[in-house]
Parts: structure tokens; C-alpha cells; sequence
């Protein structure tokens, strides 16, 4: 049995659960937007939307109950929920200070502490304020965190599509360059952006 049949077989279940007419065109769309998930993850992942979904499952919805169930299975970390994530914060700042606090630290926790630090440097005296900078942190912290998910999602729907990580690479690569400063954009009298090389000193043979 080669992959798209066991798509297809760990799929079939879904024409069993749910009065929803489902044509050989709409299982044939299934089965090549869902073939690049492990088929024994797909079945299982249907499996589960079975049993908590009234309604025919869209194509995205289990799409996320396999990436839930291999998040799981694969043991990867969870982020911190905002709230946990500045509670260590605050536990940081008192018990290492302000000059060694974000020394402990990691991931998308000290980028969103780093924003707000400043306020726990003991120059600030009354300025503090503990209820705004939590807010502001817990902010910035869903809007990272949304943004680490859609980075995600969008890794690995291309983890198999070689054209289109050729092109994230290079993208990478010169995005690299550029923040060297090997790379320049500038911007022409029409309006639109270019690169251009860095220019370099000419060398000197004498």
C-alpha cells in the first residue's frame, strides 16, 4: 500500500462519521492537501476530530489536530503561557537584579523582558510601575507568540516543497547579507527598491 492509499484509508472514516455528502472530487482535495502528513498521525488525528467535531472537519482543522498530536508525540516544548512567562520575569529581576537578571533568561521570554528591563534599573526609584509593564509585556508576548505559531505553520507546509526552500535559503542568505552590511537597499526616483553591493575601498599594492 504506497502513501496516498493510506491517506486515502486513514481519510474513509470520515465518509462513516458525518451525513455530509462527501463527493470523490472533495476526498480527492483531502487526500493531496493532507499527503504530505504521516499517515498514521493523519489516522489517528481524524481519529480525534471525529470525536469532538459535529460537522465534516475542514482540510485546516486537521491539519492542526496532526500537528497538535505530533507536537505531542515528539515531546516538543510548549511556550510558557504570557502570565508564566512574566511571573519568571519578576522572579529574575529580584532574585539576580537588574544587572544579571536576563542573564537566566531564554527564547521568546528574554526578547519580550528585554523591551520592558529598563524599568526594574533601581535609578528608576517610584517610576515603576509593575501593572504597565505587565501589560505591556503580556501584549508584546501574544503578538511574538502569534507570530512564532504563523512562522511555523508556514515552515512546515513548505518542508517538502524543495523549489520553495531553495528560495526561503536565499532569502535567508541575502536578508543576512543585508543586515552585515555586505548588502544595501536603496530606493530609486521611480519609487521602487534595489540592491546594490557595498562599496569597498580600493586596495592599496603599493
Amino acid at each position: 500500500m504506497n502513501n496516498q492509499q493510506q491517506t486515502l484509508k486513514a481519510l474513509s472514516m470520515l465518509q462513516l462519521a458525518y451525513t455530509t455528502d462527501m463527493s470523490e472530487e472533495r476526498m480527492l482535495l483531502y487526500v493531496r492537501m493532507l499527503g504530505d502528513v504521516n499517515p498514521v498521525t493523519l489516522e489517528q488525528a481524524v481519529a480525534n476530530v471525529i470525536n469532538k467535531c459535529k460537522f465534516l472537519p475542514t482540510i485546516a482543522e486537521l491539519r492542526e489536530e496532526c500537528s497538535a498530536l505530533s507536537a505531542y508525540v515528539n515531546a516538543h516544548e510548549e511556550l510558557p503561557t504570557p502570565q508564566s512567562a512574566w511571573e519568571r520575569v519578576i522572579k529574575c529581576a529580584s532574585t539576580y537584579g537588574y544587572e544579571h537578571g536576563l542573564e537566566h533568561l531564554d527564547g521568546l521570554t528574554l526578547k519580550c523582558a528585554k523591551s520592558i528591563w529598563s524599568s526594574f534599573n533601581p535609578l528608576m526609584g517610584d517610576e515603576y510601575n509593575e501593572a504597565s509593564c505587565r501589560a505591556q509585556f503580556i501584549k508584546q508576548y501574544e503578538q511574538e507568540e502569534k507570530r512564532e505559531m504563523h512562522r511555523q505553520r508556514m515552515a512546515n507546509s513548505i518542508k517538502d516543497n524543495h523549489v520553495l526552500l531553495k528560495a526561503r535559503e536565499k532569502a535567508e542568505k541575502e536578508q543576512a547579507m543585508i543586515m552585515s552590511g555586505q548588502k544595501q537597499i536603496e530606493m530609486t526616483r521611480a519609487g521602487n527598491l534595489v540592491e546594490v553591493a557595498k562599496e569597498t575601498k580600493p586596495v592599496d599594492l603599493n
